[in-house]
């Protein structure tokens, strides 16, 4: 399936084409209120080899990324200049998209590595062959092997991979102390269901009623992370699909037992319902625990009178799994070649991934294995506590409509929450509901 048979093809979603049509008419006027960095030095301004990054960064992480092309532009001999831009992850996905469509893409661009099972197919983004890798000096063998199995796609590099991003569970120090339930400076927790529920029921005994046992929100993505980390935990779970991957496949006696369980925390309001911004409530105190990923490490720490911890999602069930992802970065596809470019691009993101003890103080696992075991990176506080849950990541399957699978179990998992259906109510109907999108 080529670039245009993505759009236009009879595989195109029908919603597509008008929400295309729109982004595309927006394009000039988006180019020109988007953020750039460009950190150009006065030498590097000189060259004529500039490089486009862009990035879905817009939270705490984005001056981390900012610092590190400013020190690439400022360090590097080849005369490169990098500018890099900045986008909101909400609609990222449908700007680079545009972008590779209408031949405006960047140089060089993160890439989520759930997006590469849509991307490749696509052609949105170029393999990277083994003399290019050799020339930019790539260390294949250097990149943790399961966030590297992320960007390899029939035996072709698609990417190099930045980090891993996964969901962890932070939890308040006080109010955990309170409950009896820290103490020299560990979580006392027995593992199982009945383990974790006993840990929650024991903070929500002993804290004020304002504050939550553990906070995450019963609407959005956050959930459907949650219950899709405990269905991975279980023997035979974290399936979708089929082999062939044309039809819904679940293993549903773990899909009902993880479910089941996660459905009781929230009817027992060990999940409080209504959670808004779970972020905000804990940085504030008013969350004994969280679930969330490693990238809101470095809000946390900047807030004031918050004494907290950090610590991979417990063991529920047969083995340790959390939802997660990777940022990686790609060459997307070109209106047309220039290889001083793409040399250039490869070089950049060959150096950015070695820098990953940088890139790690944005609460992320570099993806480098040198660098995630580098002092620099073992000695910033908390990181070290959860680095080996990177080996432990579960990630959604490799399909080219997981995206709009996912939108819809947030939409089933919200309806289950908030009590508009049962488990085995929703057990049921997605099935069918997933063939639906798979036969589009």
């Amino acid at each position: 399936m080529g670039r245009s048979d993505f759009w236009y093809g009879k595989r195109t979603p029908l919603w597509l084409i008008p929400v295309l049509a729109g982004g595309v008419l927006a394009l000039g006027l988006w180019l020109t209120d988007t953020f750039e960095s460009g950190y150009e030095t006065p030498a590097a301004a000189e060259e004529n080899v500039s490089i486009e990054f862009w990035t879905p960064f817009s939270g705490g992480d984005s001056s981390f990324m900012n610092g590190l092309v400013a020190q690439y532009n400022q360090e590097n001999t080849d005369g490169v200049t990098v500018r890099m831009t900045n986008n909101k992850l909400d609609d990222y996905y449908m700007k680079l998209s545009t972008a590779i469509v209408t031949g405006e893409a960047p140089d060089v661009a993160i890439v989520h590595a759930s997006k590469y099972a849509q991307y490749v197919p696509a052609e949105f983004v170029t393999p990277i062959s083994a003399d290019e890798a050799e020339q930019a000096g790539v260390n294949w063998r250097g990149y943790n092997p399961n966030i590297l199995g992320r960007t390899i796609l029939n035996r072709q590099h698609y990417g190099l991979p930045l980090d891993a991003h996964f969901g962890v569970l932070y939890y308040n120090k006080k109010w955990l102390e309170q409950a009896g339930v820290y103490k020299d400076g560990k979580v006392l927790l027995e593992p199982g269901e009945q383990g974790f529920k006993e840990f929650l029921q024991k903070i929500r005994e002993s804290v004020p009623g304002s504050v939550a046992p553990l906070a995450v929100p019963n609407i959005r993505i956050d959930s459907l992370w949650l219950w899709w980390s405990l269905y991975s935990q279980i023997d035979g779970g974290g399936r979708l699909y089929s082999a062939d991957g044309r039809h819904a496949e679940l293993n549903m006696a773990a899909a009902r037992k993880s479910l089941t369980y996660v459905d009781s925390l929230y009817r027992e309001q060990l999940i409080p319902p209504d959670i808004n911004d779970a972020t905000s409530q804990f940085a504030r105190g008013e969350a004994a625990t969280l679930f969330l990923g490693v990238w809101s490490i470095g809000l946390f720490e900047q807030a004031e009178d918050l004494d907290f911890g950090v610590m991979p999602l417990p063991r529920i069930y047969d083995r340790p799994a959390s939802w997660g992802d990777a940022h990686t970065l790609a060459l997307p596809a070109q209106a047309k070649n220039d290889p001083a470019k793409r040399r250039a691009a490869l070089r950049f993101a060959d150096w950015l991934t070695r820098r990953g003890d940088v890139w790690a103080q944005a609460g992320h696992i570099p993806a480098y294995e040198e660098a995630a075991r580098s002092p620099e990176f073992l000695a910033l506080p908390y990181r070290s506590d959860y680095a080996e849950a990177a080996d432990d990541v579960a990630y959604f399957p490799d399909h080219p409509k997981q995206g709009r699978v996912s939108d819809e179990l947030v939409t089933e998992l919200e309806k289950l929450w908030s009590g508009g259906q049962t488990v085995e109510g929703m057990l049921r109907g997605i099935r069918s509901k997933i063939d639906r999108i798979l036969e589009e």
